[in-house]
């Protein structure tokens, strides 16, 4: 049975609906969050690395020993044993650096064992052409602390469980093992019940429970699991509710797919053309494969997709907006072998002072800078991943346009303050 546009319409209808009544109910019960008021809720480092670190160590402010740790160590199958006041956590209530700059570590001297947990929310691996990412911190832990490689786990931590890049297990293959010990854990999943289980562990901690179920709200909300059961049962109660819903359901999941590759070509197409009316030159436009990649492949298939448009005078610099896998769309000027353009000293010099008094740059082997597009969370891009809101968006001919005037206008902003001035 085909049921087209007509009847999806009307389903959609159908869902609005259920959805305002959640909303409005929403809009009456008690939403405060500690966590995201403090942090921005995709802040890795300063936010999940470090709560995650501090339920875990043995010495944390919990007052839990090391029940939490042997919660976690069950709930990932762990096959090591760490002893209560030996185990060293990083980053820790005391130290609150990372060791060997490893997101989450675990570490027994004593019995000459670890565990390295990589902790990846909206960013990518941090590769290069010598070594890949996981490499790296598994071969500090082997050859510099002298562990064994029997005696070291690897956890990859994404929202939804996804793998590393081959270049972050394999790009010197010195440590052929790797590739295979690394263990793909999730917050939609392991996090989330090993929450749940340290809950039930604080019932006389009112401080500690409230401050992990907070933290739980803010992982159901990023990993789309904050959804009411009654609102769940009602969807499915809608879908199933006749024939014209069902088939609208199946024809809404069968073509979404289409949907994200057609979305994302106009958004590329459209912010082109949006430089290009700003007088910018285009020099690399996004090719339609790599759309499909994006959309059809997965993070071992990572290709980054880049469009590259600069002003030609006076001073000729290679602007580059680029998105990764799994990542937030940045924008940076490309410096490296095959730039597009020669960079005039005199702005080189300026962007370099400019961007060393502002955190959120970050210069790379083969950038001068490159940074995060300073749009808000409900805005934030990430090509690859249409669960997100800013990403879904763009479906929406008026949204993708308000965005795109705020990219251009990130872009000229920086280039009239840091080379008209």
């Amino acid at each position: 049975m085909n049921k087209g546009p007509k009847s999806l319409e009307y389903f959609l209808r159908d869902l609005n609906i259920v959805k305002k009544k959640y909303e409005e109910r929403e809009q009456l019960e008690d939403n405060f969050n500690l966590f995201t008021i403090l942090k921005k809720y995709s802040d890795e480092k300063y936010l999940h690395s470090r709560f995650i670190s501090s339920l875990l160590d043995p010495e944390g402010p919990h007052k839990m020993k090391v029940l939490f740790l042997n919660l976690f160590l069950n709930k990932v199958n762990s096959l090591l044993d760490f002893d209560d006041g030996t185990v060293e956590i990083y980053p820790n209530n005391q130290s609150r650096s990372e060791y060997k700059r490893i997101d989450i570590s675990l570490i027994d001297r004593n019995k000459k064992q670890a565990i390295i947990i990589e902790n990846k929310i909206f960013h990518t691996d941090t590769n290069n052409e010598e070594v890949g990412q996981l490499e790296k911190y598994y071969g500090c832990l082997i050859e510099e602390d002298k562990i064994s490689a029997d005696n070291i786990e690897v956890y990859y931590l994404t929202l939804d469980g996804h793998e590393p890049s081959e270049a972050s297990v394999s790009t010197r293959e010195k440590y052929p093992e790797l590739k295979q010990k690394v263990r793909c854990i999730s917050y939609a999943l392991e996090i989330l019940d090993w929450l749940k289980a340290c809950i039930k562990e604080s019932y006389n901690k009112p401080a500690l429970r409230e401050s992990i179920s907070q933290y739980i709200k803010l992982i159901e909300q990023m990993t789309n699991n904050n959804a009411a059961i009654e609102e769940r049962k009602e969807i499915t109660r809608i879908i199933g509710l006749n024939d014209e819903n069902l088939f609208s359901a199946k024809f809404l999941l069968d073509n979404f797919k289409h949907v994200q590759w057609h979305t994302l070509y106009d958004f590329w197409k459209e912010l082109g053309q949006g430089f290009e009316h700003e007088e910018y030159k285009i020099l690399l436009s996004i090719p339609n494969e790599d759309i499909d990649t994006l959309v059809h492949g997965g993070p071992k298939q990572r290709r980054r997709i880049d469009l590259i448009f600069i002003v030609l005078s006076p001073h000729g610099l290679p602007f580059d907006i680029f998105a990764e896998f799994g990542d937030w769309l940045s924008w940076g000027i490309y410096d490296g072998e095959d730039k597009a353009s020669e960079i005039p000293t005199v702005y080189k010099d300026r962007i370099t002072a400019f961007a060393k008094e502002h955190t959120e740059y970050e210069e790379t082997k083969d950038w001068l800078w490159w940074k995060y597009f300073d749009l808000t969370d409900n805005d934030n891009i990430c090509c690859s991943h249409f669960s997100y809101e800013g990403t879904f968006k763009l479906i929406s001919p008026r949204y993708r346009h308000e965005v795109i005037e705020k990219i251009i206008k990130e872009i000229k902003d920086f280039e009239t303050i840091v080379c008209c001035s």
